[in-house]
């Protein structure tokens, strides 16, 4: 057994996956190195006894196709998304690994396997974080009388959809960080619903909404960035970020703008 790298992947990017599986990653950069690590490990060969196959592959054989359907279904049973999702998530990674072992592909000797081993819990984690905010947010959307219509999530092809919900026309996807805002060119949806890290509170709901789907809820704006939010919570701020112009506000004051919009009770 061995593992073909990719030739772009160096030293650097085994380090950031190291700290991934330290959970010792700190700061926007390091994050950015982690990304681009588990992007490259997409491409990174498995060669055994019975033939090759890539990470990406092994991904969907190991973890996706048995696994995915079936935390779906848990995560829709919990009553609190938010709190008991982390450990649901956790004893399903503990499956993927387990998993591993058992096919011979954890070895001492093959420090590389390691890679293979952060490669599948990163898309696991990637994966079951994504879908418990996913259905946190609806949930909260629906508690809050917005009208909107969201993809299936139990549903294996509306999960491929274009856009995780639709609310006044415009369609819309809810993100974990705001990675995607560098890593996409243009922008494919109207507005996002982002989890952000500010001031140490890593549950922090914020809206990103292109200029057209602002116009929908009007109002007005200051200028600022990312680091501003702190300072100005509640108001709508414009932004330029990585070549986008968005603009940022609150979750809490979107959806009171949202459901003034629909004729709603604030």
């Amino acid at each position: 057994m061995r593992i073909e790298l990719p030739q772009a992947f160096t030293i650097a990017h085994e380090r950031a996956v190291a700290d991934y599986l330290a959970d010792r990653i700190g700061g926007r950069a390091a994050w950015a190195m982690a990304f681009a690590a588990f992007d490259l490990l997409d491409n990174a060969i498995l060669v055994t006894d019975t033939g090759q196959v890539a990470f990406r592959a092994l991904y969907r054989e190991v973890v996706d196709l048995p696994l995915a359907d079936a935390y779906i279904y848990d995560l829709l049973t919990l009553n609190d998304v938010r709190h008991e999702s982390p450990p649901l998530w956790a004893r399903y990674a503990r499956r993927v690994v387990q998993e591993v072992t058992q096919r011979g592909w954890r070895s001492p000797n093959i420090l590389e396997t390691r890679l293979l081993l952060a490669y599948l819990l990163y898309w696991w984690g990637a994966f079951a974080r994504g879908y418990a905010l996913e259905a946190e947010v609806f949930r909260d959307l629906a508690r809050s009388s917005l009208m909107f219509v969201a993809h299936d999530l139990r549903d294996r092809q509306q999960r491929f959809s274009p856009s995780d919900l639709t609310i006044l026309g415009m369609a819309g996807d809810i993100k974990t960080s705001v990675y995607f805002v560098q890593a996409a060119t243009p922008l494919a949806h109207d507005f996002y619903i982002v989890r952000l890290t500010v001031q140490e509170q890593a549950h922090t709901l914020v809206a990103l909404l292109q200029p057209r789907a602002w116009k929908q809820i009007n109002g007005d704006t200051i200028s600022g960035d990312l680091a501003a939010l702190p300072r100005h919570f509640s108001v709508p701020i414009a932004i330029t970020h990585r070549g986008h112009r968005l603009i940022l506000l609150d979750y809490n004051e979107w959806k009171r703008r949202v459901l003034r919009r629909q004729g709603g009770i604030e």
